[in-house]
This record gives C-alpha cells, structure tokens and sequence, in this order.
C-alpha cells in the first residue's frame, strides 16, 4: 500500500526542465531579436486584422436581404398602463432604419447593400 501511495505521489512531481531549453528561452526573449513595430508596420498589420462589426448594433437592429435595417420601437419598457392599447400595437411593430442614420449603422454593422437608395 505504501508504494501505491509512493507511486502516485511521483506521477504529480513535474519533471525537471532541461539546461538547454531554458537558454533557449532566454535567448528568444530578449530584446535584441524582437522586431521595431514602427507607424508603417503598425497600419499593415492593422490593414491585415479581421473587421468586427459593433456588438452593440447587432443586437439591435436586423438586416435585411436587400441590405436596410430593421428596428424595434422605443417605449415598451415601462409606464405601460397609462399608453393606450392602439399605441402599445404601433409600438409592437418593427420599422426601417431612416435614411440620415442608415449609412452610419451599416458602416457599424459591416453591411454593404446590393443597391444604393
């Protein structure tokens, strides 16, 4: 039973690292081998990084085949009893994005219409 528990015990001991693998990582380390990330690097890797469209817009707003948005109605989240059934429909609905802040969500979005309205 004791060289079970003697067994064990060594399987959670990590073995030692080698001499020349922590040289090795030493010498990759420094300084002297680490590239200058100047102003052109800086905008070709930036050039080359991956879009991401805003999180925030995407949760609100629905994009449409042709390329508008569609939107919820403000006003449904509170004071409820006092708006009038007719209202609360009108505000059920889903509408379009107006034209003056469409090209703003779309550019947030990443959305590139089929045509221009």
């Amino acid at each position: 039973m004791l060289a079970a528990l003697a067994l064990c015990a060594s399987a959670f001991v990590a073995a030692p690292a080698a001499p020349s693998a922590l040289a090795r990582s030493a010498v990759s380390s420094s300084p002297l081998f680490a590239t200058e990330m100047t102003s052109a690097n800086k905008k070709a890797k930036a050039a080359t990084r991956k879009q991401k469209s805003s999180r925030a817009a995407a949760k609100r707003f629905k994009v449409t085949s042709t390329g508008k948005l569609l939107r919820h109605y403000a006003g449904k989240a509170h004071l409820l009893r006092k708006k009038r059934p007719q209202h609360l429909q009108r505000l059920r609905r889903v509408g379009a994005v107006d034209g003056a802040e469409l090209d703003t969500y779309q550019r947030l979005l990443l959305v590139f219409p089929k045509r221009k309205n």
